[in-house]
C-alpha cells in the first residue's frame, strides 16, 4: 500500500469540533498536557462571521474564536480549521431561500473572515444545494471558484493556508474507487490548470456516519470490506499528492480508529460526541446533586429546540430524553439555560467542592483521549510559532 502518512504538511491527525466553550478549553488543556497538536474545526453552524449572524456556540463569531484561542494557546498547539465551509452550509441560506450566487457570496464572505482571523485550513464543502445534494458538476465548479478566490485573498493578505476538499455529503458506505479516482483527478487537474496548490486533505466516504448517539456507518457492519476500500481510496489520494481524511468518526472505539489509520486514513474529525459527552456529564452531576427540577428544565429546553431532528435515524425509537441529549449542547448558550447552570455550579461548589466547568471539561477530555492515544501526533511543526 502507498501510505500517505509520511507526506509533509499535515497539521494534525485529530480534528475536534468546538461544540461549546468548555469543548474549546478541553482541547487546549489536552493539547498542552500531552503535547498533542489538535485541529479545531468549527462549522459555519457553530462559529460564523459576525456580519453573517454568528453561530450557535454562544452566538460566537469567527473573530471571537480566533482571539480566544490565540489568548489561551501561546504555544500554538491548536490549528484553526474551518469545517464544512461553502454554499448552503449555514442553515439560514436555505431558510432564506438564497440563490446559488447569493449563497456562494455568503460562503466567500465567511472564508474571508476565516483568512483574516488566521485560520490555517479551509474545508471547501460544496456538496449541497438549496433543496438537496449538488450535482458533481455544480459542486466541482463551485469548489474550484472558491478555492481560487480564497487562495488569492490569502496571498494578498500574506497568509499561508491549506485546503480540505469534499464534494459529496457524508453517507454510511464507502466511495466507489473508480468514481472517486475520476472525480478527484478531475478536480486536481482543474486546480493545477489554475496554478492553485494541492489540497492538504480530501474527504472520502470511509464507512463512518453519525446518527443519534452512535456510529451507523458500514465500518461496523462490514469492517474487512470497508477497510479494503479505504486502502484503495488512500492510494488514490496519494497518487495525486494529497491525503485522505475521514469525517463522522464519533463513537468509534480506539481499535476501530487504529484500523482506519492503519488502512491509510491520515486524519479524522470528531464533533457531536463532544457535545453529547458534556450533556451527559451535566445530567449525571444534576442527578448526584439532587437537582431534579433543574434537570427536567434543561431537558425540556433541549427537547423543545427541535435540533435533535437532524440526528434521528429513519423510524427512530429514541425517547424524549434521548432526543434531548442529542440537542443539549445547542442550548448551552441559551439565556434560559444560564439560570439552570448557575444553580448547578453553586450546588457543585458547596456540596462537592468542585468547579462545574472543570468537571464538564474532564468528561470531554476523556473522549478526546480515546482518539488521540491511537493517532500519532504529527511532527510537522513548521510555522507553528509564526501562526497567528
Amino acid at each position: 500500500m502507498t501510505s500517505g502518512h509520511s507526506r509533509p504538511g499535515i497539521p494534525g491527525r485529530l480534528g475536534l469540533g468546538p461544540m461549546s466553550r468548555n469543548a474549546v478549553d478541553a482541547c487546549i488543556a489536552f493539547a498542552y498536557r500531552h503535547d498533542y497538536p489538535i485541529m479545531l474545526i468549527p462549522s459555519r453552524r457553530q462559529v460564523e462571521a459576525a456580519r453573517l449572524g454568528g453561530g450557535y456556540v454562544g452566538g460566537r463569531t469567527t473573530t471571537w474564536l480566533a482571539d480566544y484561542v490565540r489568548a489561551n494557546d501561546p504555544k500554538r498547539m491548536l490549528w484553526l480549521c474551518r469545517d464544512h465551509g461553502g454554499p448552503y452550509q449555514h442553515p439560514r441560506d436555505r431558510t432564506d431561500r438564497l440563490t446559488a450566487e447569493q449563497s456562494l457570496a455568503h460562503a466567500m464572505a465567511s472564508f474571508a473572515e476565516d483568512i483574516d482571523s488566521g485560520f490555517s485550513l479551509l474545508h471547501l464543502d460544496t456538496s449541497i444545494d438549496l433543496d438537496g445534494p449538488a450535482s458533481f458538476t455544480d459542486a466541482a465548479d463551485r469548489l474550484v471558484a472558491l478555492y481560487g478566490q480564497c487562495w488569492e485573498l490569502a496571498r494578498a493578505a500574506g497568509r499561508t493556508i491549506g485546503f480540505e476538499i469534499g464534494f459529496e455529503d457524508q453517507r454510511a458506505g464507502t466511495n466507489d474507487p473508480a468514481e472517486f479516482r475520476e472525480q478527484l483527478r478531475n478536480l486536481i487537474h482543474r486546480l493545477r490548470a489554475a496554478a492553485l496548490p494541492l489540497p492538504t486533505f480530501v474527504v472520502g466516504q470511509t464507512g463512518t456516519k453519525v446518527l443519534e448517539t452512535r456510529n451507523v456507518g458500514s465500518l461496523r457492519q462490514a469492517p474487512s470490506t470497508v477497510l479494503h476500500d479505504v486502502r484503495v481510496l488512500s492510494d488514490i489520494a496519494a497518487e495525486v499528492g494529497t491525503t485522505l481524511k475521514a469525517h463522522n468518526t464519533d463513537y468509534l472505539s480506539s481499535p476501530e480508529i487504529q484500523r482506519l489509520y492503519s488502512s491509510g486514513v491520515d486524519a479524522v474529525n470528531v464533533a457531536p460526541e463532544l457535545g453529547v459527552a458534556e450533556t451527559r456529564a451535566l445530567l449525571r452531576l444534576m442527578d448526584e446533586l439532587g437537582l431534579g427540577a433543574q434537570r427536567e428544565a434543561f431537558l425540556t429546553l433541549a427537547y423543545e429546540s427541535q435540533l435533535w431532528r437532524k440526528w434521528l435515524t429513519p423510524g427512530s425509537t429514541a425517547g424524549d430524553e434521548e432526543r434531548a441529549v442529542m440537542a443539549g449542547h445547542y442550548v448551552f448558550s441559551d439565556d434560559r439555560f444560564a439560570g439552570i447552570r448557575e444553580v448547578v455550579a453553586v450546588r457543585a461548589a458547596t456540596r462537592r467542592g468542585i468547579g462545574l466547568d472543570a468537571y464538564l471539561r474532564r468528561s470531554i477530555e476523556l473522549v478526546i483521549s480515546r482518539y488521540a492515544f491511537v493517532l500519532p501526533r504529527t511532527t510537522d511543526t513548521r510555522e507553528r510559532a509564526a501562526r497567528v
